[in-house]
């Protein structure tokens, strides 16, 4: 039996964790990837203290901060929690634990373009992360799908291995930070395709073309899908979710669940402004909050 288990281990669980165990709390930390989406940054140059590193560094340090405390880490997916009385279940692949508190810090999972040929050519020349994927493109052609702050800095990543980058953009211009588009605009082998969306990727055992709604063929070895994510919550079915399908928190990060806390990029929270640095503090608050629950209901 954990004082609180916590779902996730990207920015928002290793903080949840670490603060949880400052508070001599006995703690549960399950997560299947080392960073969560951290480790999908080419570079972050907006976390303070860091003037720029690379996204799994990053991660890896959270990571091995992490391990400097007493902290139950299980490399495990989970695949559900039920409330039972006062206390949680949670199952997982592997197994399943018990715990008086939960917190949910499972963050979001890459967007699909949802047309028909994008499942046939993914693992094929079609993926969803730059610096997963990237290497395995050097001195190719590919395109990039999306206009915000991902697909700009996915761009940037691929600009220094690739020959040449196509950024398809839905709409007229760039959504992602100024600072990102000026950097992508100083590389020579990158042209913006605007007002622009994929209708079909084509290729034979592999992608070979992406061909667009304005009948523009881009003859590619590799398409990069960044329009965006969505919130993970396929293992909470009682907790309030708003249109979008994010959990609804209060201030202390509480769900409608008593005992059941969220942080993170899959929260509703610090208004809805998905940062690494927003993050981090609401898994420290959620951290608090549990502590403090369970001080009261003890």
């Amino acid at each position: 039996m954990y004082d609180v288990a916590i779902i996730g281990t990207g920015g928002a669980g290793y903080s949840a964790a670490i603060y949880a165990a400052r508070y001599k709390m006995s703690v549960l930390l399950i997560g299947g990837r080392i960073g969560g989406t951290i480790s999908d940054a080419y570079e972050i140059e907006n976390y303070l203290g860091f003037e720029k590193i690379i996204g799994r560094e990053l991660a890896q340090k959270m990571q091995s901060h992490a391990e400097k405390y007493d902290i139950d880490l299980k490399n495990d997916i989970v695949s559900g929690i039920q409330k039972e009385g006062d206390i949680f279940n949670i199952k997982t692949t592997q197994g399943e634990y018990k715990a008086k508190t939960v917190i949910v810090a499972t963050g979001t999972i890459h967007r699909h373009l949802g047309i028909p040929s994008e499942e046939q050519f993914a693992g094929k020349g079609v993926s969803y992360c730059a610096t997963c994927d990237g290497f395995f493109f050097r001195n190719k052609d590919v395109a990039i799908i999306g206009g915000g702050d991902s697909a700009a800095t996915a761009g940037l990543y691929l600009a220094d291995i690739c020959k040449k980058i196509y950024i398809v953009v839905r709409k007229s211009f760039m959504r992602a930070e100024p600072f990102w588009i000026d950097a992508l605009g100083q590389k020579d082998n990158v042209e913006f395709v605007f007002e622009s969306n994929v209708a079909e990727f084509q290729g034979q055992n592999k992608l070979e073309r992406v061909l667009l709604d304005t009948g523009r063929i881009l003859e590619v070895d590799g398409a990069f899908v960044e329009i965006g994510a969505d919130p993970d919550t396929k293992i909470l079915n009682d907790a309030k979710k708003d249109q979008s399908g994010y959990i609804i928190v209060d201030q202390a990060q509480m769900t409608n669940i008593e005992g059941l806390f969220a942080a993170g990029d899959v929260t509703t929270g610090s208004n809805h402004f998905h940062q690494l640095a927003t993050a981090v503090g609401e898994g420290a608050v959620a951290a608090n909050a549990a502590f403090i629950y369970l001080q009261k209901n003890a």
